[in-house]
């Protein structure tokens, strides 16, 4: 895939639709990535989320609307996909620091945020460090709901993950009055489909027994057997560091490899255990591959 011009091609589709409601799967379609994927890449490559960019654009030209004067607030508020004309205000007051009726009356400064555009940067000067693996398939054992991907602090995987693994543990003991398996691994796995550009994520760890009665609050997820590209990388797990990762795997490693992204298989964030805060902590991200 192409991501220089499949990043400028979603570009132009936004200010196609900047009137029409814009659906994030759209983008993924574009890009040929899963819709959590293309959120943290076009964040880290445009320093703002997707959603602040829409909303940016909408809102910059919504200001030559209203100084045409033609039309009313509240259809030029309904034109840019707000629910209503004090939903717009407010929304444009935030960005623009005035309110939309102001601008009419008024020579009040104002903000422009011209179509961005991606170019080319010469990169892979860094070595990246990667393995190819195959496993049969097996369980993810953790908390799971729909996320915001423009909005990742709250699943920051060193809070989930330690949280999830001590709830669970003091659990089963309760119950069993033991508890004798140990995690293989501690994962964050993503993308097992998306509603309305939020993703279904599971945080929590591999389990290789059977599930107790009793526990509550507990998602089960098969990941099917699949090869693996194994990225190793050693860094603390923030998420400009998980990103950065993520990015150079789909557009530095993927167009030179002889591999392709198997779509059918979420990818994994893997966490052994250690100290995610560190510098030194080395972790990786296993992407599900198929041959080209």
């Amino acid at each position: 895939m192409d991501w220089l011009k499949g990043m400028n091609t979603v570009i132009e589709h936004i200010e196609e639709n900047l009137t029409q409601p814009i659906q994030y799967e759209s983008f993924s379609r574009i890009v040929g990535c899963s819709v959590y994927e293309f959120s943290r890449i076009f964040s880290f490559m445009a320093g703002i989320s997707i959603s602040e960019y829409i909303r940016r654009r909408r809102l910059s030209q919504a200001v030559f609307d209203i100084q045409k004067g033609s039309e009313k607030i509240t259809d030029i508020a309904l034109k840019y996909c707000y629910d209503s004309s004090t939903t717009f205000a407010r929304a444009f007051k935030e960005l623009h620091g005035t309110t939309p009726t102001s601008v009419r009356k008024t020579n009040v400064p104002l903000k422009t945020y011209p179509p961005i555009s991606f170019t080319l940067i010469i990169k892979g000067v860094g070595e990246m460090n990667f393995r190819i693996e195959k496993r049969d398939s097996f369980q993810l054992m953790g908390y799971s709901g729909y996320e915001n991907p423009d909005e990742l602090v709250e699943w920051t995987p060193g809070n989930y993950i330690t949280k999830f693994w001590k709830e669970f543990t003091d659990k089963y003991a309760r119950i069993y009055g033991r508890y004798d398996s140990a995690p293989f691994w501690q994962v964050g796995a993503y993308d097992f489909h998306s509603v309305d550009g939020k993703t279904k994520a599971i945080i929590g760890c591999e389990y290789k027994g059977v599930i107790p009665d009793g526990i509550d609050e507990v998602t089960v997820k098969t990941i099917p057997a699949a090869t693996w590209a194994v990225f190793s990388i050693q860094s603390s797990t923030g998420n400009e560091n998980a990103n950065t990762g993520l990015t150079r795997i789909l557009t530095e490693w993927f167009p030179s490899s002889a591999y392709k992204r198997n779509e059918d298989v979420p990818f994994l964030d893997v966490y052994p255990v250690g100290d995610v805060g560190s510098d030194e902590y080395t972790w990786e991200i296993w992407m599900p591959v198929l041959n080209k």
